[in-house]
Parts: C-alpha cells; sequence; structure tokens
C-alpha cells in the first residue's frame, strides 16, 4: 500500500454515517500504482484542486511532508457506500489517474462526505480536476513566454481616488500570454506610482503637479537603469490620473521603448482591454486649423469637445490646431480598439512635423479631451529631443488651466 493510500485510508476511517471506506465485500480494492499516483500530483502542481493549498508541506509548521491526499472521483468500490461508486467504470478504471484528484484532507472530506455527494457529483469532480490542471500546465508554461515588466500608476480624478489591483493586471496579462514581472521596484508597492493627494494636498494647486512629476521621475529611475543594460524587454502600463500627469508619463517613456498602453475599459466588470479588434469602420481623424500669432495651441476633442469658449485669456488669439473625430459620437469609448488609438497618434505625429515646420522651438500648448491611455501615447509620441516643449492645460472650475510643463 502506498504512502497516499494509507492517506485516503485515513479520511475513510471517519464515522460511518459520515464517510464510507472504499473497501469491496474481500475487502480489497485496486491499488494505486506509485507512477500513476506521481502523475497525478505532478499534474496538479501539487497544490489542492479547490483551495489551492501547496500540499508538500505543512503550511503552519514550515515542516517538509506531503499533506495531500489521492481522492477518487468515482468512489473506490461499487458498494452501496462508495461515494459516488454508482458508476459504469470498472475497479481497475477507478485507479487510475484521470479518475484521481489531489485534494488537501479537509477538502477531501469535503467531497465524500455522503451529505455533499449530489453537489459534487462525477461530471462536477472531473470538471474541477480538468480546470486545475489545465491552468497548472498553462501558467507554468508562461514562464516560456515573453515576460514583461509592469508600471502601475494610480491619481486620483476629479476628485475621485482611483485604485486597480496586481490581481486585475495580472488577469489581463495572462490573456495576452505575457508574463508579468513586478521586479523593477523591490518594495511594497510593487511599480507602483502613487500620485493621490496627501493630506492637505490640492490637486489644484501648483504644488501638487510639481510633487507628481517628482514623484514619477523619481519611481521611474531605476526603469532607465535596467533599459540601459538591456535587463527589459517590455514594459506594460496600467495608468489611470489626471491627464496631465499621463501625458508627462508617456514623455518619460518615450516612443523608442517597447511598451504596451493598457486601455481600462469604462462599463464593464472585466477591468482592462479593448472593446474590439480593428478599425472602426467610419472613425476617422481630421485637423482643422485656425491662423493666430504666437505660440501654438493644439487641441484634441475625442472622448467629448473641448470647450473653446472656456480657454484662457492667453490662448486667445494663438494659432490653434484643433483635433476631431469624425464618423462617431464623441465619448470616452470612442476608441474601440488598439488599432482606433493607432491612427489617432498617427493623427498626432503628422501634427508634430507641421508644428516643428512651422513653429520651430515654440512650445506646444495642450488642452485633451482623451483617455487615459490616449493620453499616455500622445506624451510617447512626444521627441523631447525633436520636439519643442509641452505645456499641458488642465479643466479646473469652468476653464483651462497651465498644469505642467514637460522638460
Amino acid at each position: 500500500m502506498t504512502k497516499t493510500d494509507r492517506s485516503h485510508d485515513n479520511c475513510d476511517s471517519t464515522e460511518e454515517s459520515q464517510l464510507v471506506k472504499a473497501i469491496d465485500r474481500n475487502g480489497k480494492r485496486v491499488r494505486v500504482d506509485d507512477l500513476d499516483a506521481r502523475r497525478v500530483w505532478v499534474a496538479a502542481g501539487g497544490r489542492c484542486t479547490f483551495c489551492k493549498e501547496f500540499l508538500a508541506d505543512n503550511e503552519n509548521t514550515g515542516q517538509s511532508v506531503f499533506t495531500g491526499q489521492l481522492a477518487h472521483i468515482v468512489g473506490a468500490t461499487a458498494e452501496r457506500g462508495s461515494p459516488r461508486g454508482a458508476s459504469q467504470k470498472t475497479l481497475k478504471q477507478r485507479a487510475q489517474p484521470e479518475n484521481l484528484m489531489l485534494l488537501c484532507p479537509g477538502e477531501h472530506k469535503v467531497i465524500d462526505t455522503r451529505e455533499h455527494w449530489a453537489t459534487y457529483s462525477e461530471e462536477q469532480l472531473a470538471a474541477f480536476k480538468h480546470q486545475h490542471e489545465r491552468d497548472v500546465r498553462e501558467l507554468t508554461g508562461l514562464l516560456r513566454r515573453p515576460k514583461t515588466t509592469v508600471i502601475r500608476v494610480a491619481g486620483d480624478i476629479r476628485g475621485r481616488a482611483v485604485d486597480f489591483s496586481k490581481q486585475a493586471v495580472i488577469r489581463t496579462l495572462l490573456r495576452e500570454q505575457r508574463f508579468p514581472d513586478f521586479s523593477l521596484h523591490d518594495d511594497s508597492q510593487n511599480c507602483e506610482v502613487d500620485l493621490r493627494p496627501r493630506d492637505g494636498e490640492d490637486d489644484s494647486d501648483a504644488s501638487y503637479w510639481q510633487s507628481s512629476i517628482l514623484t514619477l521621475v523619481k519611481r521611474l529611475k531605476p526603469l532607465n537603469n535596467h533599459l540601459k543594460i538591456n535587463e527589459i524587454d517590455h514594459i506594460s502600463v496600467f495608468a489611470l490620473a489626471r491627464i496631465p500627469i499621463l501625458v508627462q508619463l508617456g514623455v518619460l517613456l518615450d516612443d523608442v521603448t517597447n511598451v504596451t498602453v493598457h486601455n481600462r475599459r469604462r462599463g464593464t466588470g472585466e477591468g482592462w482591454g479593448w472593446y474590439a479588434e480593428g478599425r472602426s469602420k467610419d472613425l476617422t481623424f481630421e485637423v482643422y486649423e485656425v491662423a493666430g500669432d504666437g505660440d501654438p495651441v493644439v487641441t484634441f476633442s475625442i472622448s467629448g469637445p473641448v470647450d473653446l469658449d472656456a480657454l484662457p485669456a492667453e490662448l486667445q488669439g494663438r494659432p490653434r490646431y484643433d483635433i476631431f473625430a469624425k464618423g462617431a459620437n464623441l465619448n470616452p469609448k470612442i476608441l474601440q480598439s488598439v488599432e482606433d488609438l493607432e491612427a489617432l497618434i498617427d493623427k498626432w505625429r503628422e501634427l508634430l512635423a507641421t508644428l516643428e515646420a512651422n513653429h520651430r522651438n515654440r512650445p506646444i500648448n495642450l488642452i485633451l479631451a482623451v483617455s487615459a491611455a490616449a493620453a499616455v501615447e500622445i506624451g510617447r509620441a512626444h521627441m523631447a529631443g525633436a520636439h519643442a516643449k509641452l505645456r499641458i492645460f488642465d479643466r479646473i472650475d469652468n476653464t483651462y488651466v497651465l498644469a505642467l510643463e514637460t522638460a
């Protein structure tokens, strides 16, 4: 009898009213082969199929001891009291890996307790086993997949604190077949740049914007060091904050680095991702030019309209370039796909070339009504070495106020 068999018998020795011994009339049961037992342990990754407890040591004492048990999906015998024993499977089939699942002692007792036989049917347990083993195979296989360094940025938006869990980020990356790497920082923030105002700070005050930029630069400093020595192949950005901060984040990441900026879905429980694949059929982006004197002004009316009547006096009479969406109503979900976002950024790059030709070295005043992902990509498309600095405005008290200037 194997160690695993003994564990099962220990479980079967409970009161007759709860658990019934898996022994036939002749006092025999088919022995689980040692090799088959190892196959089940390996397929389950050494974890309980239900609660995911690691079963190669004791979680309380830390002692190295195998606490797992092999549980029969269809009972080991066809006797009356054998859990789910009324099956057409032969006794030999019942001792095969396909009919065995790895469980902790507690979960093993649950599924074999008579009152729970109807809840944990043969079909239900087989589905649990297959899903768990498939997860183990896929998740461990991700170690061979492309690795991505994760950066999270969280700030206030119109006085409302935003937050998102590390688990939501991991789920998103696993869907993309990327292995999330949180090792850029070794502290408890796990690569998170927390820009939410502290007590006494006002996110409409100039000091808030200045401290936010300093925090961004400080937290991303390790990124530049790793990039210089080629320790990072890819970066995944998950960011929700005020638009000027997101543009500055994009400027710091620049357009050379291999970066994926993730979109925060609105109105769904799925967290991050796009709404569709491919270009939206009728959606295009155009530029409307207004003549004037002085430093140029660029507006983006994408997720909503920029209120041109609310432009501050300092921007009145300037040459203005309005980027706007055509073919769809302006709304926060107008960019349905990464291809839509790319089309918008292509139009922005074209305009940057025009600004360089027509207003060389003149600061660019930016007023944006765009999504968070678009704001980051607008910053990334700006090349500090080739383009004039950006002066980014934010809507405060029914007007637009200068929030920050990029270097």
